[in-house]
């Protein structure tokens, strides 16, 4: 048998993308740059990236004041923008420009006081983040759960 491994590693353009702005923070800015969740789900890369100075953190509250902060590709919610303001983050936003087509989407439809059906994996990073942009207009489906 032949295998045949397929490059670049398959991520999006848009986790590709949040990958490299690690790897420039880090260059520019030098160790540690934090980032909010993990920026990609491949183990691997983020220990590569831990390995260069990258600090993966669950909240803000666990980034130093004035620290550099990465919002990952999945994106978050205005509550997220709000909290790393005052805790006067230096923010590099990395988030994918289809997750920010998806939340200018969803604001759109919420505007006109649509209900807005998300099909997501209930607390993943990127439906939190959409949610958070348009609460109480969005009711989440999720594989295997009826609305």
């Amino acid at each position: 048998m032949r295998l045949i491994i397929a490059k670049p590693r398959g991520f999006c353009a848009g986790v590709d993308r949040a990958i490299r702005s690690v790897e420039q923070a880090l260059d520019r800015y030098g160790a540690p740059v934090y980032v909010l969740n993990n920026i990609v789900h491949n183990a691997h890369v983020v220990e590569e990236l831990r390995d260069k100075g990258a600090v993966f953190v669950r909240s803000l509250d666990e980034v130093p004041e004035g620290a550099y902060l990465l919002f990952s590709a999945h994106g978050v919610g205005p509550d997220r923008w709000t909290h790393a303001e005052r805790l006067r983050l230096q923010v590099i936003d990395a988030t994918c420009p289809l997750v920010e087509k998806v939340h200018h989407e969803a604001r759109r439809f919420a505007s006109k006081d649509f209900t807005i059906i998300l099909v997501g994996e209930e607390g993943h990073d990127e439906t939190v983040g959409t949610m958070g942009w348009v609460p109480g207009h969005v009711r989440l489906s999720s594989a295997g759960r009826p609305l």
